[in-house]
């Protein structure tokens, strides 16, 4: 399954552009100003028991003094932070929230969501790790934006929505993706195409393992966007190799994606590979792939299966009622991810028996017979490399980390 950098997150690209805290790019920028009435006493000689009279004089207030003010007490919250001083951090946070909740300013608002994300990041992490409060303030934000026009805001209220979701069942996860593409469907404007498009991306991965076959119709909803499939951003691309071995686990028909893979995207160096693998994988249900292997080793020994994952199959193949065809499956998914991995794994010291047995319930493998110890036998040891964890899993925190990490002023 293709899980490009791009995606993660659906949250990646979208948080990036929204926490664009850069409040001092353009100079030139107009103050805005709030005008407040005082009470001013004419100060003139008049005659006893005349009135004296008041009028009320406008006076402005600069707001991008406000806004120095809290991105100096933002710069001193993350350097209490560095300290190890978060109490004293979440004060200053505390602080900027209630003096910018209520501004109509945009730069002021951004501010305040800014603040919102650092204390949340703060009350989930060590050593404080308190839910609740970081629930609070996500829905500090969406209380505040949710009716906001402004795209920077409403990005912003997105970015706090699948935060929070962060927090919930996969169920609710689900609700939320489709809540915030309902919502942007209906601008009028139309100037979130991209972000639902990354949505749907991001709602198709939640749906895997639960419901394939809605997965699938997602995928369908992005590439069924593009009327004009000569030029596909990758989000589409991926969507139709997805598609390919959705409909593999699933047992539905993968001609037409096929099809569209060898039509609009015989340029890309990774449709080729990718499709005989999963030629592979889908005959190796029914019949031995050795000569196939065979080619697709020789002409694509240096393919390295980038922004894949073969996590999918492998749920699927563990499901198999058919042994054969799951052995199979196994030793080719084997050979596949050996050769991901390849540039990474140096040939280890393994501790495990070469006749141990290796048995749970993700692989169900019982064939081997249990190991014996047999007086002064010197053991054999055999690699079994422990492949990488999601190797996407790294951009998601580098994410989060972005995100959570205060920029300078």
């Amino acid at each position: 399954m293709l899980k490009p950098l791009l995606f993660i997150l659906v949250g990646v690209v979208l948080i990036a552009l929204a926490l664009n805290f850069d409040f001092f790019s353009n100079p030139s920028t107009p103050k805005s100003i709030i005008e407040v009435s005082i009470e001013k006493i004419k100060v003139a000689p008049t005659p006893k028991n005349e009135i004296v009279l008041i009028e009320k004089e406008p006076v402005i207030i600069n707001e991008n003094n406000l806004t120095k003010e809290l991105q100096l007490l933002l710069s001193k919250a993350q350097k209490l932070f560095q300290e190890s001083k978060d109490s004293d951090a979440l004060l200053l946070y505390e602080e900027i929230i209630s003096k910018s909740k209520n501004s109509k300013d945009i730069k002021l608002l951004k501010i305040f969501a800014e603040a919102c994300f650092k204390k949340a990041s703060l009350h989930y992490i060590y050593p404080s790790y308190d839910i609740d409060s970081a629930i609070e303030s996500y829905e500090l934000i969406i209380n505040n934006f949710k009716t906001k026009h402004n795209k920077e805001l409403l990005l912003l209220y997105m970015t706090a929505r699948l935060q929070l979701a962060g927090f919930t069942p996969k169920d609710e996860i689900l609700i939320t993706y489709d809540e915030l593409i309902e919502k942007f469907q209906k601008d009028k404007e139309q100037r979130f195409e991209k972000e639902i498009e990354d949505l749907l991306f991001a709602k198709s991965f939640a749906l895997m393992g639960v419901n394939d076959e809605e997965a699938i119709e997602v995928l369908d909803k992005i590439i069924a966007r593009y009327d004009d499939k000569s030029n596909l951003p990758d989000t589409v691309k991926f969507s139709i190799l997805n598609n390919i071995e959705l409909s593999i686990i699933t047992a539905n028909e993968t001609d037409k994606y096929v099809d569209l893979a060898n039509q609009y995207m015989a340029d890309s160096p990774h449709t080729k590979p990718l499709l005989d693998m999963l030629s592979i994988i889908k005959n190796a249900q029914y019949l031995e792939q050795t000569m196939a292997i065979e080619k697709w080793t020789k002409e694509h020994k240096e393919y390295l299966f980038p922004d894949w994952d073969f996590s999918e199959l492998r749920k699927w193949v563990n499901k198999m009622e058919t042994p054969e065809s799951q052995e199979r499956i196994r030793q080719y998914l084997d050979l596949f991810e050996k050769q991901k991995y390849k540039n990474i794994y140096q040939v280890p010291v393994s501790t495990v028996p070469t006749n141990s047995v290796y048995k749970d319930e993700a692989t169900q493998n019982t064939s081997l017979q249990p190991y014996v110890a047999v007086e002064n036998e010197e053991l054999v040891y055999e690699e079994f490399p422990a492949y990488e964890a999601d190797p996407h899993l790294n951009d998601i925190i580098n994410s989060q980390e972005e995100l959570n990490t205060l920029n300078s002023y």
